[in-house]
């Protein structure tokens, strides 16, 4: 699995922006620990990476969803399995990383993390032409789960918008001295599979965003 992640770092004057984009695909038929750390005193230029996935390439979070068993609300969910709750699918957890780094003179500092995605995935191969899963079918967990002194600020466990859209993951602000701040948790998907569609393979992608305004 791989993620094409696109950081960018521009001067500490302008808006800091990071990107990585991430393809979910469900099949059916043949088919197929958030911690969040922040330390003082840091003396150097701002900076904001964000990393969804592998380093490289485009990660795929892959659900196989086969005979008797779609729609019949057993969830699946990477990587879970065994344990009578769920199926194994194709994959394992998504890394999930967002690191800043912020000088004194640009305190106080907020930054936001947002995911955006379609109304829904499409069906791109087999007898499903014309139908669609709404892309809030797809939720995860993360892990470690958030506890301490920052827990509400970390990353919390969620569900695709319903509709689609920008939907916020993180968002608070260094304010009282410089620093850096890092969230890094293991993001779980999960299919809820709770209504049958057509034998095939649905696609679609979304796209992970933090920025330093």
């Amino acid at each position: 699995m791989g993620m094409n992640l696109q950081p960018h770092h521009p001067s500490v004057a302008r808006k800091c922006v990071t990107s990585a984009v991430f393809l979910v695909l469900a099949a059916f038929g043949e088919q197929a620990g958030a911690v969040l750390t922040v330390t003082n005193g840091y003396i150097g230029t701002r900076t904001l990476t964000l990393r969804v996935g592998a380093t490289s390439g485009v990660d795929t979070v892959q659900f196989n969803v086969q005979g008797t068993a779609v729609g019949n609300s057993q969830v699946y969910a990477p990587p879970v399995g065994g344990n009578a709750t769920a199926i194994a699918a194709v994959g394992t957890g998504v890394t999930f990383r967002m690191y800043m780094q912020v000088p004194l003179f640009n305190i106080p500092q907020p930054m936001t993390t947002t995911v955006t995605s379609p109304a829904a995935l499409t069906c791109s191969t087999g007898n499903c032409s014309g139908y669609s899963i709404p892309f809030s079918s797809i939720g995860w967990t993360v892990s470690p789960a958030p506890s301490g002194t920052y827990a509400a600020f970390d990353l919390q466990d969620g569900v695709f918008v319903s509709g689609g859209g920008t939907q916020t993951l993180l968002n608070f602000t260094l304010i009282n001295a410089s620093g850096t701040a890092e969230v890094a948790s293991t993001m779980n998907f999960y299919y809820t599979n709770t209504v049958a569609y057509p034998a095939g393979t649905y696609t679609g992608t979304v796209t992970y965003t933090t920025s330093l305004p």
